[in-house]
């Protein structure tokens, strides 16, 4: 047997033992939210097919579901006290980070697959490395500034890990709830879904939904946007108009 038929064997032999591919569906993949949205929740259901020759997988299966919001451009600053004054003393820029981050599972990161494999697929905030920060006056601080951008973004719900976010209903069907809340930013939302096994991926799916304003609060973000001039000169005139207003109504005769 030739060299190359000995790969080309050993080729179809993997691919038999990792023949495991994945269905999946969003219970809606446009979500409309209002100025009293108080939050929601997408559901993501899969089912994993295997065909006849696919060998069974002694250690079961691990799902990791990745949720990733429009990229943004972040700055963190840093206040000190001087001359008895708070000000800004120190920042970092960060470029293209996830505006939202979502990792549902049905166990801890550190469990699904080691660091490398993760840091790969950017699976498990730790293994974002996009959130590096541009160097600021002082580069030692750097690292803090990343901790300070996680924690920030954590107490807000934007970046979440839930090690129960993905139930199994069944050994080959599964579910998980996508937290939306209240302040995610509107876009488009990646969705990844990772089969694994053993630290190994197995199969991949992705899809996408995206969060929209809808109603006034849309009419005013679209003016704001689109038409910057007309939306400043109509804020002015408003406020005018609001002033003089209530200098009418509580002025002393």
């Amino acid at each position: 047997m030739t060299r190359l038929a000995a790969i080309l064997v050993l080729l179809l032999a993997t691919g038999a033992a990792r023949a495991e591919t994945m269905i999946t569906s969003l219970s809606t993949h446009r979500l409309q939210i209002t100025s009293n949205f108080v939050g929601s929740q997408i559901v993501l259901f899969g089912a994993i097919e295997r065909d006849a020759q696919t060998i069974s997988r002694a250690g079961g299966y691990d799902l990791a579901v990745v949720v990733r919001g429009p990229k943004a451009r972040v700055i963190t600053r840093q206040k000190s006290r001087v001359f008895g004054i708070w000000m800004n003393t120190d920042g970092r820029e960060f470029i293209d980070v996830p505006s939202f981050y979502a990792l549902l599972g049905n166990k801890a990161a550190s469990d699904l697959a080691d660091l490398d494999l993760r840091a790969r697929q950017q699976i498990g905030i730790d293994a974002i490395t996009a959130i590096t920060p541009r160097l600021g006056t002082n580069p030692g601080m750097t690292p803090a500034f990343r901790e300070a951008f996680l924690r920030i973004n954590r107490a807000k719900g934007l970046y979440v890990e839930n090690p129960t976010g993905v139930t199994f209903l069944t050994p080959n069907l599964f579910r998980a709830n996508i937290p939306i809340v209240p302040n995610t930013p509107v876009g488009t939302f990646d969705v990844d879904i990772f089969l694994i096994s053993g630290g190994v991926i197995l199969a991949r799916e992705s899809t996408n939904f995206e969060v929209a304003k809808t109603g006034f609060e849309a009419f005013v973000a679209n003016a704001a946007r689109d038409q910057g001039l007309f939306y400043g000169l109509a804020a002015a005139m408003l406020a005018l108009v609001t002033g003089w207003v209530a200098s009418v109504a509580f002025r002393r005769d």
